[in-house]
């Protein structure tokens, strides 16, 4: 009995670790995805902004 019960609590433990190292990988590539498009976001939005800047500023000469 003490055996049957070492083995199942092994193999839960196991079965928990497998599926919480599976949300780590998993939520470590939606992080990236995520920081790449931020990213993106912040150059397309910084490029905008030097373009209306060069236009304002060529504008009044």
């Amino acid at each position: 009995m003490a055996l049957t019960n070492f083995i199942l609590t092994v193999a839960g433990v196991s079965a928990v670790v497998l599926l919480l190292r599976t949300d780590v990988k998993q939520s470590a590539g939606i992080f990236r995805r995520n920081v790449r498009h931020i990213r993106q976001w912040l150059e397309e939005e910084s490029v905008s902004a030097t373009k209306t800047l060069l236009c304002i500023f060529f504008q009044d000469r």
